[in-house]
Order: structure tokens, then sequence, then C-alpha cells
């Protein structure tokens, strides 16, 4: 698995915990691989790949009247979900946009072939110039 994942272009460091059943990838600011990439190496690898936490960097912007985030300098977009302070906040950066990037954590579940990735956001915050 770490050698896999750690030849991916982007990744900066690859954790595997037998004890947890879990990975810990860490990738290199400005890195252009994106989950759906790190899944299937991960299937390719023979393992299955399950929720991913993940923090990723972008803008609230606005899906079907859902706020969504627009991963910067990728093509990602994640449809945004939550019952939380995150969330709500989200949810008036797309009444009222403000093209500023923002760090968003939370969970991703493996994808659905009939639905698209949801980000459950956990923190939404402001990133610092």
């Amino acid at each position: 698995m770490r050698v896999g994942v750690g030849k991916r272009d982007g990744v900066e460091s690859v954790d595997v915990s037998l004890e947890r059943a879990s990975v810990t990838i860490g990738l290199r600011p400005g890195n252009r691989i994106t989950l759906p990439q790190l899944r299937q190496t991960i299937r390719n690898i023979g393992f299955r790949a399950k929720d991913a936490t993940v923090t990723a960097i972008g803008t609230v912007i606005e899906r079907g009247g859902k706020p969504a985030l627009s991963v910067t300098g990728t093509d990602v977009v994640w449809l945004l979900a939550g019952s939380n302070a995150a969330y709500a906040d989200a949810m008036q950066r797309v009444k009222a946009p403000q093209p500023a990037p923002l760090e968003a954590a939370g969970t991703v579940a493996p994808p659905n072939e009939s639905q698209p990735e949801v980000l459950v956001l956990q923190a939404l915050k402001a990133v610092g110039k």
C-alpha cells in the first residue's frame, strides 16, 4: 500500500495502520491528485476504499440551490452536507457569495453510482493569506 500510493504524483507521505485498518495520505501543497484517483489506486492494489477524512482548499459555490465546494486547482466539486455551524456558514456563503478561499474539513463516503460525492462538513474556515 505504502509503495503503490506513495508513487502517485502529489503524494508526500503514506502511513499505514493495520491495527486501525486505515491509511493516512499526506499530499503536497498545490497537488492535483483527486480523491477518485487515490481510491482507484487503492482498489488497484487490492484494498477497498472506505470513508475518507479530507481537508481541502476551495470556494463555496451553489449547485442546485445547495452549497458545494469547488476544490482549488482541480475539477472536483463536492456537494456539502451537515447539520452544524460549518454547514450553516456554507449556506450563508451561497446566499452572499465570497470568492475568498476556504479550508473545508470533513468526510467523503465512497461514491455511489447514482449520486455525486458529498463532503459532510465538520469545519469551514477562511484561509490566511
